[in-house]
């Protein structure tokens, strides 16, 4: 196991994340934070005979303007997670979009009333432990940068 000073020069060897790659990921996580939770409003906002028929439910969720909000929203997401993959591993990037995971349920316990439970702060606090020990690694692996 490395020694502190051995740790902080494999550190500082490290490159810095590209400015582009920090951005995209902090919109992939807004983007699926903003997606998730509007889709559960617009899933609450149906009427209860909606989900009887698959011709009903689609005619009846293409006429719900937030269904239509959310569907932008993942294309937004298409979008950004292909310029996020252009920058980094999927191995590296995805397990940092997990901090949607804490976000969305930070949101839904404010917006949408939803309980936080003692389990569910458990399961978010290692996330946060996953995402620190992944963002301690390099972020491309394929490209690794090599000598000048």
């Amino acid at each position: 196991m490395p020694n502190a000073l051995e740790q902080k020069q494999k550190d500082a060897k490290r490159p810095a994340l590209p400015p582009r790659l920090v951005l995209g990921l902090i919109v992939a996580i807004l983007l699926d934070t903003a997606s998730q939770t509007l889709w559960k409003q617009a899933a609450l906002n149906l009427p209860d005979d909606a989900l009887s028929n698959i011709g009903g439910m689609l005619g009846v969720v293409l006429h719900q303007p937030l269904f239509l909000l959310v569907g932008f929203l993942f294309i937004g997401q298409m979008v950004n997670w292909l310029h996020v993959l252009s920058d980094a591993d999927v191995s590296y990037a995805l397990p940092v979009t997990a901090l949607s995971y804490v976000s969305v349920a930070a949101v839904s316990a404010v917006w949408l009333h939803e309980a936080i439970t003692t389990e569910r702060i458990i399961g978010m606090a290692l996330i946060l432990a996953g995402v620190i020990l992944i963002s301690r690694t390099d972020h491309n692996t394929l490209n690794p940068p090599g000598p000048l």
